[in-house]
């Protein structure tokens, strides 16, 4: 596992990762997770009924690690592809420092699969 180098302060803005939908849930990156319950800035995804908007779920995909010293802010560590697997039920997530994760969309769980992790 190679150590994770989080982007700096003069980085560009989150790209726009286009939702993904599959048997009748829109999945997301969730850029309003601190407003949810979500403990950190990126990271997280969300499920979505399409008809009414409604927050189905969240889960938290991999961890965002702090910034190097509290007085610095965190930017937060977002998406940078979402890929539906469909054969296995599941999507690839890949952040922006090349982490590929995938999630099991049944049990909602997380497993870290290549490239830096912040676990």
């Amino acid at each position: 596992m190679s150590k994770i180098t989080l982007p700096g302060a003069s980085r560009p803005a989150p790209l726009l990762v286009e939702a993904v939908e599959f048997r009748n849930v829109r999945y997301q990156q969730d850029m309003d997770a601190l407003r949810h319950g979500g403990d950190q800035l990126g990271g997280y995804l969300v499920a979505v009924d399409p008809a009414t908007g409604a927050r189905l779920w969240m889960l938290k995909v991999y961890r965002v690690p702090p910034a190097p010293s509290p007085a610095l802010p965190s930017f937060g560590l977002h998406f940078r592809r979402l890929t539906l697997l469909p054969e296995r039920n599941a999507l690839e997530i890949e952040d922006e420092v090349g982490g590929i994760y995938h999630v099991d969309l049944e049990s909602r769980t997380s497993t870290w699969v290549s490239g830096p992790t912040s676990r």
